[in-house]
């Protein structure tokens, strides 16, 4: 074992936190041959503490006997919200290696209609404790992922807060992450599409974070993909006749109460 390997090793096994930090800012690829050369169990446990896209992309580029086998030590929950970060493909091969497999689907499909559902699970979210510096540098690299308000997690990835984008990537902002940091509008996952368009954080923002019963974040539901939902649904129930009626008040529950003002806020390209 080269000194190189040792270090990696130690710090993996007495600072997980710390190396997940490193770990998320490579490439998917840097990632995986990290993860390769660490024992499972302290692979896992970074493995665990690292951000979504980051650790789902390495999963999906390890050895499919290795990647179940990290997977394998998570927590359930934790073990999902990696696993929903894969495309379809990778991710049923990942589960043919593991002994929970059903579970884990249980946990990954949603009913029709719920908020866990609706999510999009690629809406970044990264540790709290990051240096604003990192924060604006790992923005970059999933440009693609990014929401008008960015999500802040601990390292047991629970949501602890949410920041607004323009303010996180303004270059005069020094610090940590966490001083940004605002009381966020969690959704439960399985909040039904009623509830979930009621929610007063609409008002403010053009997500809402989801969380499962542990407080753990999962993603993100956009106004946009809520209000095409909404649409649909109440144009189905309008074809009842005598449900017409309902069908609109319904509509004026789900759309003409002002949830969705927030969508004229300016575009993520404008912010940056």
């Amino acid at each position: 074992m080269t000194l190189e390997e040792r270090l990696l090793r130690r710090l993996a096994e007495r600072h997980p936190t710390e190396a997940a930090t490193l770990l998320g800012a490579q490439s998917a690829e840097d990632a995986a041959g990290v993860l390769d050369r660490l024992p499972e169990e302290s692979g896992a446990t970074v493995l665990g503490r690292t951000t979504p896209p980051v650790a789902a992309g390495a999963l999906a580029r390890l050895d499919p006997v290795l990647a179940g086998a990290l997977v394998a030590r998570l927590p359930l929950e934790r073990a999902a919200a990696l696993l929903r970060h894969l495309e379809p493909e990778a991710r049923e091969g990942l589960l043919a290696t593991l002994p929970a497999a059903e579970r884990l689907r249980s946990l990954i499909t949603y009913p029709g209609g719920t908020a866990g559902a609706l999510m999009d699970p690629s809406v970044l979210a990264l540790p709290a404790d990051l240096d604003l510096d990192e924060a604006r540098r790992q923005l970059g690299d999933f440009s693609t992922h990014l929401a008008l308000d960015l999500y802040m997690v601990d390292a047991q990835h629970r949501l602890v807060g949410v920041a607004d984008l323009r303010e996180v990537l303004a270059p005069s902002r020094t610090g940590r992450l966490s001083a940004l940091s605002r009381a966020a509008d969690p959704v439960g996952d399985l909040a039904d599409l009623t509830s979930l368009a009621a929610r007063p954080g609409w008002l403010h923002h053009d997500t809402l974070p989801v969380v499962d019963d542990h407080g753990t974040y999962l993603g993100a539901v956009r106004a946009e993909r809520l209000r095409q939902v909404a649409h649909q649904e109440v144009q189905r129930r309008s074809r009842g006749g005598a449900d017409a009626v309902l069908a609109l008040g319904e509509l004026f529950w789900l759309g003409v109460s002002g949830l969705f003002s927030s969508l004229s806020r300016p575009r993520v390209e404008e912010a940056k």
